[in-house]
């Protein structure tokens, strides 16, 4: 691994855990409209579940977009799920639309 992406990947892990800490921190002082609106167990359960689900939602766009120029026969037997949603979502400019459409 070159230095630079050495550096670019401690650099958003560092902010990735300074963000997380912050909200939490952020929650547990009851400085956030839905720590003050509900229960703070609550309200970590929730901002823990929108933070894996963020997650998931970038991972699969990430996916979607690195898989269009791969030919799908490479991955047909032993992804089937990932051809399926690959097919749907390259057909046409059904990625275009998504892409933008964010």
């Amino acid at each position: 691994m070159d230095p630079f992406s050495l550096i670019k990947r401690t650099y958003s892990t560092i902010l990735l855990i300074f963000s997380v800490v912050l909200l939490m921190a952020l929650i547990a002082q009851g400085d956030t409209k839905i720590a003050n609106d509900v229960h703070p167990a609550l309200a970590y359960i929730t901002g823990w579940g929108a933070i894996l689900w963020l997650t998931m939602v970038e991972g699969g766009q990430a996916s979607m977009v690195g898989l269009a120029p791969i030919n799908q026969d490479l991955y047909a037997n032993s992804h089937p799920l990932a051809l399926k949603s690959t097919s749907l979502c390259h057909k046409g400019d059904n990625l275009d639309r998504y892409l933008l459409g964010r």
